[in-house]
């Protein structure tokens, strides 16, 4: 009945120190860093109906901005200045695919 004993206090042992390790806080894996977002005042409009896709970005708000397109399968265009009040229009074909604009 002892060697019992043993064994359960050991049994017991293990199970507590198994849920120490589960909630013990894991180290924190580096985040990917997101994209900022542009400005609310930054406008898209894109025309994705063909074989090359075509947007533009119009500025409204009362300041510069700086902005890249983003797109899948291919590469993000460079960062771009656009003035208050204007327009910039970027073009490329398939397969690339419109995934957003990120401020720069």
């Amino acid at each position: 009945m002892f060697g019992k004993a043993i064994s359960i206090t050991a049994a017991s042992a293990l199970a507590v120190a198994g849920l120490l390790a589960w909630s013990a806080p894991a180290a924190a894996a580096p985040v990917p860093q997101a994209a900022a977002s542009v400005p609310g005042c930054v406008e898209t409009d894109l025309d994705d109906s063909g074989f090359t896709d075509e947007l533009t970005v119009t500025n409204t708000c009362l300041y510069s901005v700086r902005v890249k397109v983003v797109l899948a399968y291919m590469s993000d265009t460079p960062c771009d200045t656009i003035r208050s009040g204007r327009s910039v229009t970027w073009t490329w074909g398939y397969p690339g695919r419109f995934d957003g604009l990120a401020d720069c």
